[in-house]
């Protein structure tokens, strides 16, 4: 009796069986295949009994520990692609659909990009313009109260000379008058001298003698009124001058509206005066040999140094004086 012998073909065999198969005809234990390859005992017993998905580790490493196991057993690396790994194998249909929707989704965010641009440069034009229809808004108000200015400060003289002309022309009205009514009470004489003069010659005198008592009676009164009415101009004049400038080294007075006022001394860097004075207000400043002054709106103001008015540059913008001015 005969016994056949029969080895399995390769081709029937599993990857596991022909790793086993191949490792025991070399003669070669476990321990000497881990030994020599770096691989631990367990994973080499899984992998011969067709175990390729482990636990723990990646199918990235399976595949690895797997050809490495066929190089040293001197097998087709080929086999290694032969079992499943555990990984999941993506068709490509799916891939080129995700590719499509990549495409998609990018050119969205670069849509939703540019519209972001957009509207952070129309922010950013509109608040130039607000600035500078804002500033163009200031400029104009600026002009507008330099030029409302000039008027106001010539408003008060006007008022003045109004208010001081009938304080001295009032008096001379009633010796005006007065004198026209001599002369009428003189030219009525007149006809009733001439109608008694061809009566009786002899009152023709006493009454030319009356008329011209009566004319240089108007011319006296005249004279005598005006007089007292021209010194009184005079006194009264006087006062207000002295009134005006005083006897102050310094004397600021506001004739407009209001204006920012500066006043600093020449020994202490501490303002004498700084804020802003309405109309009416008057400053003065004695004791000081030099000052400096900031005027906000010159127009508005009048300055007074040592009796004398100082001139100022009404040009809308302010002015800064030293005083005294350098001859």
């Amino acid at each position: 009796m005969t016994e056949s012998h029969i080895t399995p073909s390769t081709d029937t065999l599993s990857l596991g069986q022909q790793l086993k198969q191949e490792r025991e005809a070399l003669q070669l234990s476990i321990e000497d295949v881990a030994q020599k390859t770096n691989l631990k005992k367990s994973h080499i017993e899984s992998l011969e009994n067709d175990i390729f998905i482990l636990q723990n580790v990646a199918p990235t490493f399976v595949r690895g520990y797997v050809r490495n196991y066929l190089r040293f057993l001197r097998l087709p690396e080929d086999l290694a692609s032969s079992v499943n790994y555990g990984e999941v194998k993506i068709p490509k249909e799916v891939l080129h659909k995700t590719s499509a929707g990549k495409v998609v989704q990018k050119s969205q965010n670069l849509w939703v990009k540019y519209l972001t641009i957009c509207v952070l440069l129309a922010a950013i034009g509109m608040t130039l313009l607000w600035w500078w229809q804002d500033y163009q808004q200031e400029q104009e108000n600026r002009d507008q109260f330099v030029n409302n200015a000039v008027p106001v400060e010539t408003m008060p003289a006007t008022h003045n000379a109004i208010e001081i002309s009938p304080q001295v022309e009032t008096p001379v009205e009633p010796t005006a008058q007065t004198a026209a009514q001599a002369v009428e009470n003189a030219e009525n004489v007149a006809p009733v001298t001439e109608s008694q003069a061809q009566a009786a010659s002899e009152t023709t005198a006493p009454i030319a003698n009356v008329e011209n008592n009566a004319q240089q009676t108007a011319v006296t009164a005249t004279n005598v009124l005006a007089q007292p009415t021209a010194d009184n101009t005079q006194n009264s004049a006087t006062p207000a001058a002295e009134t005006a400038i005083g006897n102050d080294d310094l004397r600021i007075e506001i004739t407009g509206k209001e204006s920012w006022i500066t006043v600093k001394g020449n020994q202490s860097k501490k303002s004498l005066a700084e804020k802003l004075y309405n109309n009416g207000e008057v400053l003065t400043f004695n004791g000081n040999e030099q000052y400096r002054l900031t005027i906000g709106a010159p127009a508005n103001v009048k300055i007074y140094y040592k009796g004398q008015e100082v001139p100022l540059k009404i040009d809308g913008r302010v002015a800064r004086i030293k005083l005294p001015l350098a001859q």
